[in-house]
């Protein structure tokens, strides 16, 4: 492996790196080394295109296809019989009774 020192890096550059390492719990030594490899089309992610709301983000260990499967999960727990998982004591009664009714024209 080589050593590069690279100088003259402005304070917007800085900063970015910065906040990106302590986003995903990695040393700036390893953010800097991803995104010239992403910028030289060596593979890589692109650090900057990322959806805010994924789980991955908020944490910064888990890769998009995890992020996939756990919301697939969570949508499979949305609902129960038709009727919201988590919802308000009124929302149940009312998903009760549209139940009460299927089951009579059945």
């Amino acid at each position: 492996m080589t050593d590069i020192l690279i100088r003259e890096v402005d304070e917007a550059i800085t900063e970015r790196v910065r906040q990106v390492a302590v986003e995903r719990n990695l040393p700036v030594n390893e953010v800097i080394l991803r995104a010239l490899r992403y910028a030289l089309g060596l593979g890589g992610e692109d650090l900057s295109r990322r959806d805010p709301q994924d789980i991955a983000h908020l944490r910064g260990t888990w890769n998009s296809g995890e992020t996939a499967a756990f919301r697939e999960a969570l949508n499979a727990f949305e609902h129960v019989e038709g009727a919201p998982l988590f919802a308000t004591e009124a929302d149940a009664d009312a998903a009760k009774q549209a139940h009460v009714k299927r089951r009579k024209h059945t």
